[in-house]
């Protein structure tokens, strides 16, 4: 088959091509006309006439590139097995801005499941312009699979459902349950990035067997943590090396960067045979917030039209949570507080280095959230308080909440949600707009445990 001009076939119909599925080729030429083939890690669609190629290594590839600034490029389409050959013309390499940081946060997230983060480090993004395409003849191609829902029909529908949210409870609750009724996305969680402490907080999870509400990663482990320093999604569709992910499943928590100390704590939630992930960060105003992270049993389960989708979905609901925070304190008076319960007191210890809170010796919550709890023990040990304002919490400067999205919402409703989990003896109810109360099974005493 001839060549067929790229402005007339478009490259967006080859995105799935670029996923590494079936790994690109990419053949120079020396300047006396000797040819050289290698594999290329990452093929990045930029618009319907240019691409970009990682470089990593490519040392004689580099060499005749910068030579000749002519390249092919093979990639093959993983259902249907059409292949095409691309025609590159080099331009540039970028080796800092929105491109190379995209590219490197990428390589970076396929590395940390494989154990090279020291090895795949991108040095560059090789901008090439598309002359043409040409199809492969001779190859009998399959049908592809039917799309798994109407993309642009299900973003709107949870869009809809966001809308009509007036808590972050509701909006977390029903944000994960549309991308499980329209986006046929089984599991997902909602992790919030603690600026204090530079990790990422689980607040709601959805598919697991359990919760894991408050386990954590370290801001730039894991998919999800690289998602979240980098600011871009990072989508990983495939098994790299499979002894790695034998390894993440058998030690998930450990492969996401996590310590013993956190996995004793809460476990983060997960299934056990991940093929596909996807982790989206939730920005506003040019501030990561948290990611959206979500996971499939199936290979290359997320697409790049997922990737677009769930980018705007994760905008969405940054702006959402944003809204829910600057709620005003409900004129309405409080229900009457109950009587103050008998019985043994409920040793609540806080740890005042990582602001960890055990009730009777079990681990409760940390960072933020168990600041939070220690303030409402104590001042409820003080002058026997019960209820209480999200307005004179973000107005307590010992609390050291920041400045600017300070998420106090989201993390009432994780303090609220891991003592329900828990069936504590303690539990936090809303008790108007703006407003809660400590509900009280058993007296409390707080014991502070300094360094």
């Amino acid at each position: 088959m001839s060549a067929v001009p790229a402005q007339d076939v478009g490259l967006p119909a080859l995105r799935r091509m670029f996923e590494g599925v079936v790994p690109a080729a990419l053949c120079t030429v020396c300047e006396d006309g000797a040819p050289h083939i290698c594999f290329v890690s990452q093929v990045e669609y930029l618009d319907d006439r240019h691409v970009a190629l990682s470089y990593q290594f490519l040392n004689r590839s580099r060499r005749n590139v910068l030579a000749t600034r002519r390249a092919a490029l093979s990639v093959c389409d993983p259902y249907t097995a059409a292949s095409v050959t691309l025609q590159l013309e080099y331009l540039r390499s970028e080796t800092s801005g929105p491109l190379f940081e995209r590219m490197r946060a990428k390589l970076a997230g396929i590395a940390s499941h494989s154990g090279m983060e020291k090895v795949f480090r991108l040095q560059g993004a090789d901008v090439y312009r598309v002359l043409d395409l040409t199809r492969v003849p001779g190859r009998r191609e399959l049908e592809a699979p039917a799309p798994r829902c109407d993309l642009a029909q299900a973003l709107r529908a949870v869009c809809d459902d966001i809308a009509a949210c007036g808590d972050a409870g509701e909006l977390l609750d029903r944000t994960l349950a549309g991308l499980q009724a329209h986006l046929r996305i089984d599991h997902a969680m909602v992790l919030m990035l603690d600026q204090r402490t530079q990790r990422l907080v689980t607040v709601a999870s959805r598919g697991y067997a359990t919760s894991g509400l408050g386990s954590e990663i370290p801001l730039g482990h894991g998919v999800a943590g690289i998602a979240a320093r980098e600011g871009v999604p990072i989508r990983i569709g495939h098994l790299t090396m499979s002894q790695a992910y034998a390894r993440a499943a058998r030690h998930r928590t450990e492969a996401l960067g996590l310590g013993a100390v956190a996995e004793a704590e809460i476990p983060l939630p997960g299934i056990a045979d991940p093929r596909s992930q996807m982790a989206v960060p939730l920005r506003l105003l040019g501030r990561v917030q948290g990611v959206l992270l979500v996971e499939s049993r199936f290979d290359q389960h997320f697409s790049y039209d997922d990737e677009d989708a769930l980018t705007v979905l994760a905008g969405q609901l940054a702006l959402a949570l944003n809204l829910v925070q600057k709620q005003e304190v409900d004129d309405a008076p409080a229900p009457p507080a109950p009587s103050r319960p008998a019985g043994e007191a409920v040793l609540v210890r806080h740890h005042a280095g990582e602001d960890a809170v055990f009730l009777d010796n079990a681990y409760l919550i940390k960072g933020v959230a168990g600041a939070i709890f220690r303030k409402l023990v104590a001042d409820h040990l003080a002058d026997g308080r019960l209820d209480f304002s999200n307005r004179e919490l973000r107005l307590d400067p010992s609390l050291k909440l920041p400045d600017v999205a300070d998420n106090l919402e989201v993390r009432l409703l994780l303090l609220q949600r891991r003592l329900d989990e828990r069936q504590a003896p303690v539990r936090l109810e809303k008790t108007g707009r703006g407003r809660f109360r400590l509900r009280l099974e058993r007296p409390l005493r707080l014991e502070t445990v300094r360094g």
